[in-house]
């Protein structure tokens, strides 16, 4: 579990890096990713099955990005970005293309499927924490006037 978190860590560092991040974002970046994937492996060990792992951790690296885009004064799509990097389906992904160069339908679906479901999971938690963010900044723009 350590030594995933510090791959993570260091992956979502080279992805900082990547994307021109600069000072101690690059940090927070690493630190996000690597919170995000310790975050998914302790879900990973309490729930079976890829949906809600995925969603939980997805949604926690959503509300990590929106917090340091405040603190930082810079957008939060560049920590969610950087910090997300270790949720992606690789792996999934790399075996249904396998699958498919092979002609085995059943590691093509299998994993197919599980791709699929990991990017949805991802995708709604990242949606999740968006509508909620600009809900809560109308009902604070209300509530100040």
């Amino acid at each position: 579990m350590i030594i995933q978190t510090a791959a993570a860590f260091l992956g979502s560092i080279g992805f900082a890096v990547f994307l021109k991040m600069k000072g101690k974002q690059i940090v927070l970046a690493g630190i996000g990713g690597g919170v995000t994937w310790l975050v998914y492996l302790l879900m990973q060990n309490y729930i079976d099955g890829y949906f809600v792992p995925y969603l939980i951790a997805s949604i926690f690296v959503g509300i990590y990005a929106e917090i340091m885009a405040r603190v930082n004064k810079a957008p939060a799509t560049i920590f969610l970005t950087a910090a997300a990097v270790p949720l992606i389906p690789g792996g999934s992904l790399y075996y249904t293309m396998l699958g498919i160069v092979e002609k085995d339908s059943a590691a093509f679906s299998e994993n197919g499927i599980a791709a699929l479901t990991i990017a949805l999971a991802i995708s709604l938690g990242f949606v999740i924490v968006a509508l909620s963010n600009k809900y809560i900044n109308i009902f604070l723009k209300r509530k100040t006037r």
